[in-house]
């Protein structure tokens, strides 16, 4: 069974990397670079699972992931970031999330978490 991944992050580096990690381990690998691809694609295609960074210019993640669960309540959500002076728990208000990262995360952790999100 093909696994399915939107990566939405505004940093190139960072989806290459999440994409690497992740197509090694069979998913199949979609990008956006901002919040309005992302929903856009996601509104085109099923995904699996969501890897979304919190802050990007034109949208925040928050408002992506929230949309997402909105429209797919099943999708499974992990939100990554690396501006963690107002978050002290896996919890981000206002969105339910299956799971939380904080840059820089590594690539073991990324899988292990996508696979367990996976079943």
């Amino acid at each position: 069974m093909t696994r399915k991944v939107l990566i939405v992050d505004d940093e190139a580096l960072v989806r290459n990397y999440v994409r690497r990690a992740l197509a090694t381990r069979g998913w199949t690998v979609t990008e956006a670079s901002d919040g309005a691809s992302a929903l856009r694609l996601f509104g085109a295609e099923k995904f699996d699972l969501v890897v979304c960074d919190l802050k990007m210019p034109d949208m925040r993640g928050e408002e992506v992931a929230r949309r997402i669960r909105e429209a797919a309540p099943a999708v499974k959500i992990i939100v990554i970031t690396g501006s963690v002076s107002n978050i002290t728990s896996p919890i981000v208000p206002g969105v339910d999330v299956d799971g939380f990262l904080i840059k820089p995360f590594g690539i073991d952790e990324i899988r292990a978490l996508a696979d367990k999100l996976a079943g």
